[in-house]
């Protein structure tokens, strides 16, 4: 799938967090990154504008009954920064998490100025970690076993949730969808939780004729 976003981290504050999580989290946090990675538009119930900031956002991410948070931004247009996160025990995002993820958010970008006036590149590159380093380092490279493993689970999640929420801007409930396309709500609902294999045609029927949507397909 075509990556829309670049996905990076900032030292080691994204790093420190996602050490302390079960690997089952550890799984659900590398689906939605991939997801954030490669939606035209990313769902908003796994990326939502913090109110009362500018440019500021947080990641959401859920598995079973627990809530984590993960503070991020965008740079230069299609860049998404992750700083620190946390999980979520309570309605309110604890101060301290904010006040901390500010000042993360101050240290990159005044890292950031500082290399760009002293042209030093390798200096800054050494505190960034890229989503593909991060899952070439988890699963391997690219064409290994483990990591092929995880990239065909993390395209039905992605799929499935790009489905769900253009589902969801059309207004649109499974049995509705099911019954435009002629299929049913059961099978709607395995796709929309990543549980079953869909073909190309499927495809086609759901996006193009159910919700009016376009495929672009590209191989690269």
């Amino acid at each position: 799938m075509e990556r829309n976003r670049h996905v990076i981290f900032f030292r080691h504050y994204f790093r420190d967090f996602f050490d302390k999580q079960s690997e089952k989290v550890q799984e659900k946090i590398d689906d939605v990154l991939f997801l954030i990675a490669v939606a035209e538009r990313i769902p908003r119930k796994f990326f939502k504008h913090i109110e009362g900031t500018v440019g500021w956002y947080e990641i959401r991410v859920e598995y079973q009954s627990n809530i984590y948070r993960i503070f991020c931004c965008f740079d230069e247009g299609n860049v998404v920064v992750l700083f620190n996160g946390f999980q979520k025990k309570s309605q309110k995002t604890p101060p301290i998490e904010i006040e901390r993820a500010l000042s993360i958010k101050k240290e990159y970008f005044h890292e950031k100025s500082k290399a760009g006036k002293k042209k030093n590149g390798k200096a800054r590159k050494s505190s960034l970690t890229t989503f593909d380093e991060h899952l070439d380092k988890r699963y391997g490279r690219i064409g290994s076993a483990k990591r092929t493993e995880f990239e065909i689970k993390a395209k039905a999640f992605a799929i499935g949730e790009i489905i769900r929420e253009e589902r969801r801007l059309a207004s649109m409930t499974q049995e509705q969808l099911a019954e435009k396309t002629g299929t049913k709500k059961s099978f709607i609902s395995r796709i929309e939780n990543g549980h079953s294999d869909i073909q190309l045609s499927t495809l086609y029927k759901l996006i193009e004729l159910g919700l009016g949507r376009k495929i672009s397909l590209m191989i690269q």
